[in-house]
């Protein structure tokens, strides 16, 4: 049973770092090199009328918070589960630490620097500087959020394969 509840969460953890990863993938590959052709005044604007609504308030928080809490809770059960110990805790604890980095990340460096788009106006010397922290902390956000995505699938691999004990 208790093993059957850790395999669970472990499913629910791919599940949302996947799309967490996908949305990161997206961003990475597609809008940042796009806004930089763009330029800041657009970018800016976008980004402030995307955080207004339902994608920016509940959508972009809700698949991280999952995906960080699943994750934790998959370590958490993985670590009170006796049938799922041994050679399996690598991904499951290192998904974690990377999740908790990532949440670290976006909430000490990059919400703050989301939130003073509103003062900066159209100041485009100012929207340049947000912007480029902002992508610098996006890079370091979007690698933690893709590891820890192929570690979640790594260790829901190790999970689903094999006997209970290793």
């Amino acid at each position: 049973m208790a093993f059957s509840r850790t395999k669970g969460l472990a499913v629910g953890a791919a599940l949302f770092g996947g799309l967490l990863a996908g949305v990161t993938a997206n961003r990475a590959l597609v809008q940042m090199p796009a806004w930089q052709r763009i330029g800041v005044v657009p970018w800016a604007n976008f980004t402030r009328a995307e955080n207004v609504g339902f994608v920016g308030i509940i959508f972009y928080p809700a698949i991280g918070l999952a995906a960080l809490l699943l994750t934790a809770a998959t370590a958490i059960a993985f670590r009170f589960d006796g049938a799922a110990r041994g050679s399996r805790s690598l991904p499951i604890y290192s998904a974690v630490v990377l999740a908790i980095a990532g949440a670290v990340v976006t909430r000490g460096a990059i919400v703050p620097a989301m939130f003073s788009l509103r003062d900066a106006g159209n100041n485009v010397a100012e929207l340049q500087r947000i912007f480029l922290s902002v992508a610098r902390w996006w890079e370091v956000n979007d690698v933690l959020h893709v590891l820890g995505f192929g570690l979640n699938l790594w260790a829901l691999t190790k999970l689903l394969s094999g006997p209970h004990r290793t």
